[in-house]
C-alpha cells in the first residue's frame, strides 16, 4: 500500500495518462516548453493543461475554429495557430465533426464515422503549412515535448518537420486508426528512427519516442502510469472519467432539481407571506381609517354637544335675563301703583300697626285716668269697680305705670319720652289743669 502525498500530487487531464508519463520524465524541468499539434480543447483530454498549471508554456496547433478560440480564451499568454500541418503548404479540406476530437483531413475516416457512429461533418477549407515553416520561431530552442494527434495525418505532419533545427526531447504520436485499436504508425516511425529517435513506450493509443541526445529519459518511460506517480484525475477526461462524470452530473441534476423545488417552495412561501402581509397591511389601514373616522365622528359629536350646551347656556341666560326684566318691571309697576299698600303690608309684617294701636290705647287709658283723677265721684266709682275685678286692675296698673327708666315727678309732669299723640293729650291736660287753678 502507498500513501498519497498531496504535496507531490499531479492532476491529470489527458485521456490516456499521456501527461502523467511526460511529467514523470520531465518534472525536473522548470518552466519547460511544449508543442501540442491537434490540441483541441484547452481542458478536456488536454495533454498540456497540467503542465500549464505548473508554469510551462508552449504553442498550440488547432485548425478547428471553435477549439482555437477556446484555447485563446483559456491560454491568453500562449501561441495558438489556427491552421493544419502537412508536408506542403496549401489549403486542406478539413472535415469538421463538431463537439468531438475526430475532425480529420482524411475524408475516408470522416465518412466511416458518419456511417458507423452517425457523426455528421462539414468541410471547412483550412490553411496548411509544413511544421518547419509554422514552428520556425522555435528553431534552435529547447522543446521538451511535442505531441501529434491529427486523426490519420501524423506521417504527413512529420514529413514537413526539420529534425535538425527542431528536436523535441520527447515526441508523442497517435499510433492507431481513429476510434479503433488498429495500429497505424509504420510510416511515422520510419521518419522518427531516421531522425535518431528511439521508441520508449506504447500506451495502447500513443507511441513515445525519445531523442538520442536525451536517452537518459528512457527509464522513466518504461512502465505505465501507476500509484507511485501520485496522479489525480481532474474529472475532465473523456474516457476514464465518463462514469464518474455521469454520476456526478446525475447527482448535480438531482441536487439542481431539489434546489429548484426548494426554490419554488420558498418562492411560493414568500408569495404567500407577501400576500398575507399585504392583507394584514390592508386590514391595518382599514382599521386605522375606521379609527380615524370614529375619532372624527367623536370630535364632531363633542363639538355639536359643546355647541348645544353653549346654546342651552345662552338660552338660559336669555331666559334669566327675561325673567329678571319681568321681575324688575313688576317691581316698578308695584312701586308705581301700590306704594301705600306696600307700606301697610310692610308695617303689618313688622308689627308697627299693633304696637301703634297699643300705644294709642295706653294714651287713651292714661287720659281717662287723669280725667277720673280730677273727679272724686268718678274716681271712687272707678276704684270700686276695679276692686271688684282684680285682674283688670293689675292690667291697667301695668299699662298706666310710667316707664322705669325716667319716672315723672308728679302725675302731670311731662315724661322724658312720649309719642306725639301722648304729647298732645298731655298738653291738653296741662292746659285744663292750668285753667282750673286760675278759677
Amino acid at each position: 500500500m502507498t500513501q498519497n502525498n498531496s504535496s507531490k500530487a499531479f492532476t491529470s487531464y489527458a485521456q490516456n495518462f499521456e501527461d502523467v508519463m511526460l511529467w514523470r520524465a520531465l518534472k525536473h524541468v522548470s518552466a519547460g516548453v511544449y508543442v501540442d499539434i491537434g490540441a483541441q480543447h484547452p481542458v478536456v483530454d488536454s495533454v498540456s493543461k497540467a503542465f500549464y498549471e505548473h508554469g510551462w508554456r508552449g504553442v498550440h496547433i488547432e485548425p478547428v475554429p471553435y477549439y482555437a478560440e477556446l484555447l485563446r480564451q483559456d491560454r491568453p499568454d500562449e501561441v495558438v495557430l489556427q491552421l493544419a500541418l502537412s508536408d506542403t503548404a496549401g489549403i486542406l479540406e478539413l472535415n469538421v465533426i463538431e463537439d468531438t476530437g475526430l475532425s480529420t483531413g482524411v475524408k475516408a475516416y470522416a465518412d466511416a464515422h458518419q456511417v458507423k457512429h452517425g457523426f455528421a461533418y462539414k468541410t471547412v477549407p483550412t490553411p496548411m503549412l509544413p511544421m518547419k515553416t509554422a514552428l520556425a520561431s522555435l528553431a534552435g530552442h529547447s522543446v521538451h515535448w511535442l505531441k501529434i494527434d491529427v486523426e490519420g495525418l501524423e506521417e504527413e505532419v512529420l514529413r514537413g518537420w526539420d529534425s535538425k533545427t527542431l528536436r523535441p526531447w520527447i515526441i508523442v504520436i497517435e499510433a492507431t486508426v481513429p476510434m479503433s485499436t488498429e495500429l497505424h504508425y509504420d510510416g511515422a516511425e520510419h521518419i522518427l528512427v531516421d531522425a535518431d529517435y528511439q521508441f520508449a513506450y506504447f500506451d495502447g493509443l500513443n507511441r513515445f519516442y525519445v531523442a538520442a541526445e536525451h536517452a537518459d529519459l528512457l527509464p522513466a518511460l518504461r512502465i505505465p502510469p501507476n500509484v507511485f506517480d501520485y496522479a489525480e484525475l481532474s474529472g475532465y477526461s473523456g474516457t476514464w472519467c465518463n462514469g464518474l462524470t455521469a454520476r456526478h452530473q446525475e447527482s448535480l441534476r438531482s441536487c439542481t432539481a431539489q434546489l429548484e423545488a426548494e426554490r419554488a417552495e420558498r418562492v411560493q412561501i414568500e408569495l404567500t407571506a407577501r400576500a398575507e402581509l399585504n392583507s394584514v397591511r390592508t386590514a391595518l389601514e382599514d382599521a386605522k381609517n375606521r379609527l380615524h373616522e370614529a375619532a372624527m365622528r367623536a370630535v364632531e359629536a363633542e363639538a355639536r354637544a359643546a355647541i348645544a350646551e353653549a346654546s342651552a347656556n345662552h338660552a338660559n341666560e336669555r331666559a334669566l335675563g327675561a325673567e329678571a326684566r319681568v321681575l324688575e318691571a313688576e317691581a316698578r309697576a308695584l312701586r308705581a301703583t301700590n306704594t301705600p299698600m306696600r307700606r301697610l303690608a310692610s308695617a303689618a309684617m313688622e308689627g308697627r300697626i299693633t304696637s301703634g294701636i297699643k300705644r294709642r290705647i295706653k294714651v287713651v287709658l292714661r287720659v281717662a285716668a287723669i280725667t277720673v283723677g280730677h273727679h272724686p265721684t268718678l274716681k271712687r266709682m272707678t276704684v270700686f269697680a276695679l276692686s271688684c275685678v282684680p285682674p283688670l286692675r293689675r292690667r291697667l296698673q301695668a299699662m298706666l305705670a310710667p316707664p322705669p327708666a325716667c319716672p315723672p315727678h308728679n302725675a302731670l309732669e311731662k315724661p322724658l319720652s312720649m309719642s306725639p299723640d301722648t304729647t298732645l293729650v298731655y298738653r291738653q291736660l296741662r292746659q285744663s289743669q292750668h285753667r282750673s287753678g286760675r278759677a
